[in-house]
């Protein structure tokens, strides 16, 4: 019975055996089955290192970011004529938010116009709103013109003849040099009285910046009214081996400018000790700005400009020149996500991929410019599956600037504007199914064989007639 049931089962054979008497090798054979078998070594060498790569599928979705996340914008941006006294940073959105003069993330570096460092990095600081006197007392002193204003040939012996000498730098048009005008002249003629000129310690004066503009670039005089304290002919401060100026920030009464005077007179023998209202800033052009800002998720702009309350600025004759080092968005990935980043991002990943400002100067000789730049900003988010700890948001953004002339505008100015895009792109790890991998080597070898067989066959009828075709002729 069984001898029977295996007969039967050979009947089904899809693979019948010829005899190998029956069977004839060839060279030509021979050179096409070494061919087949490296090609399928090949081929099948591909195969798996498809299979054992990463596949990733990228899908846009409307951002699924929560509802009120706040966006990280980090910076380091350098103002080679900018000065780190009265430089600020303003963000604003579209929702109304308004948060003026940033301090707490926020570090302002003093530099040079070459962009050296010049001065201890500090955190800003806030400027209040000084105080005036309601009304100003009239003048009483007549033997000395007080009102007259020191020039570049008077300046310097002036400051000399004298162990301090405390100097409004003023511009006519400045409404807050008006309004301290009156009770500057008569806090100069309380300080006159009080300290005649055979007591030699301090004096108070005045130079109008726009009749001696030299005079006050020379000293960085960038905001009006700028109240700087002169010692031994010098406001040079060298602290840690930096340069920097004395300037008082305080209220603009009678009062506390008296106040401000007799404590320099008592302190006129134990220079740069502390009074009231009096700090130092760095003596240089330029400043630069890093650190970051939280942000919502709406459109906003970062505004570099030049203010403090109580100042005037002369604008037009500002020069907002700016290097960006960096200014990307979110957190900047470690090195093992970095590599996943750059393992899954749909196009790899650029120098440039997260940050397109960076080391870019903006530069313009003339004054009064302002600079803006519209950044348009994508979320793309990476989702390993085998290692889910890896998963990160990545924020890319493309970048449009330009300048133009503020001649019709309040003030010069640095904008960087953003805007979000609703559309997320989730890039997920996608495993590549076992069955697809085996049905592709099946592919391969039965492909490969079935090709190569086809090719040795018509091989060999070809060279089966070329012999016939001879032994003819020769017959």
């Amino acid at each position: 019975m069984a001898p029977r049931v295996l007969s039967r089962l050979k009947s089904v054979d899809f693979y019948r055996k010829l005899p190998t008497d029956l069977t004839e090798a060839t060279l030509s054979g021979a050179a096409i089955s070494v061919v087949t078998t490296f090609l399928i070594l090949f081929l099948l060498g591909a195969e798996l290192s498809s299979y054992m790569s990463t596949q990733t599928r990228t899908d846009m979705v409307v951002d699924r970011s929560a509802h009120g996340e706040l966006l990280r914008v980090n910076f380091n941006i350098s103002f080679p004529q900018l000065s780190c006294e009265f430089a600020t940073l303003d963000v604003s959105d579209a929702m109304g938010l308004k948060r003026l003069n940033l301090t707490k993330t926020v570090r302002k570096q003093p530099i040079t116009e070459f962009g050296d460092k010049a001065g201890l990095a500090m955190e800003d600081k806030q400027h209040h709103d000084p105080k005036y006197d309601e009304e100003h007392p009239g003048l009483q002193y007549e033997d000395v013109n007080i009102s007259v204003p020191l020039s570049g040939d008077t300046f310097e012996p002036t400051a000399s003849r004298y162990d301090v000498l405390v100097v409004n730098f003023h511009a006519p048009w400045c409404p807050w040099c008006q309004r301290l005008g009156p009770t500057w002249e008569a806090a100069t003629e309380e300080i006159h009285n009080r300290y005649p000129e055979s007591d030699g310690r301090i004096r108070l004066a005045k130079v109008d910046c726009t009749a001696e503009v030299d005079l006050c670039r020379k000293h960085f005089i960038t905001a009006f009214p700028s109240i700087r304290i002169f010692r031994h002919g010098s406001d040079d401060v060298v602290r840690l081996g930096h340069h920097e100026h004395e300037a008082y920030y305080g209220d603009r009464t009678k009062e506390d400018l008296v106040r401000m005077a007799d404590s320099l007179a008592l302190s006129a023998g134990e220079p740069h000790t502390f009074v009231h209202g009096v700090s130092k800033s760095a003596k240089s052009a330029g400043c630069a700005f890093s650190g970051f800002v939280l942000v919502k998720k709406v459109p906003g702009t970062l505004h570099f400009v030049a203010r403090a309350p109580g100042h005037s600025f002369d604008y037009l004759n500002m020069n907002l020149s700016h290097m960006v080092h960096y200014l990307y968005f979110g957190n900047k990935p470690s090195p093992r996500r970095r590599a996943m980043l750059a393992s899954m991002h749909p196009l790899g990943l650029t120098d440039d991929w997260s940050d397109k400002l960076k080391g870019q100067l903006f530069d313009d000789e003339g004054t009064g410019i302002t600079y803006e730049h519209y950044m348009q900003v994508v979320l793309t988010t990476i989702e390993p599956r085998k290692r889910p700890e890896l998963q990160f948001d990545a924020y890319e953004y493309t970048v449009q600037s330009h300048k133009y002339n503020t001649a019709t505008e309040d003030h010069a100015s640095a904008k960087f504007t953003y805007k979000m895009s609703p559309i997320q792109i989730v890039v997920t790890e996608q495993p590549k199914q076992l069955y697809k991998f085996l049905t592709a080597i099946c592919a391969v070898i039965g492909g490969v064989f079935t090709v190569a067989g086809i090719l040795d066959s018509t091989v060999y009828q070809v060279n089966r007639l070329a012999k016939k075709v001879d032994l003819g002729k020769q017959g």
